[in-house]
């Protein structure tokens, strides 16, 4: 079999002074699968995944599990429980949420929202064309996409 395979993407991003952020992904139904955020500098990297490890390794490691190993025990591998480092972030972004509310002090991130989607939808135009695509591009094209949700099965 020849062609194109969209069962997985790596596309970089480049900003300005020149930082560059590269997503990965895959869309196999079953087997390995993880979210991560890794990030590269000059005295070592910094890798946080959803669940875990939350780590520096380099010139000054760190280890989210250091002061939680307590906590792990062997019920983790026998009955599937985990401690991770994201384990109260829902309740901690519904706590935030409520409190910009009843403070007035309003969290709104309309634009970090459309910003990400935008980015998702750039990364996805540069990987189905297999070539680099401008945000100005991205924006001015008349490409839709159509993914077929009828909202009405969802009332």
């Amino acid at each position: 079999d020849h062609g194109d395979c969209f069962d997985h993407f790596n596309v970089t991003y480049t900003y300005p002074d020149d930082v560059h952020v590269t997503f990965s992904s895959t869309q196999a139904n079953k087997g390995w699968w993880d979210v991560c955020e890794r990030f590269f500098g000059s005295k070592g990297v910094s890798e946080a995944h959803y669940e875990a490890p939350v780590a520096i390794y380099g010139d000054e490691p760190w280890d989210f599990f250091k002061g939680a190993a307590a906590k792990q025990s062997g019920e983790f591998s026998t009955a599937g429980t985990f401690s991770g480092a994201l384990d109260d972030a829902d309740p901690m972004k519904q706590k935030a949420f409520i409190e910009s509310i009843t403070s007035g002090n309003f969290l709104n991130q309309a634009t970090q929202g459309a910003e990400s989607a935008l980015s998702a939808m750039l990364g996805r135009m540069a990987a189905y064309t297999g070539r680099v695509v401008t945000w100005d591009e991205m924006l001015s094209s008349n490409e839709s996409w159509d993914a077929h949700v009828d909202l009405e099965k969802m009332a």
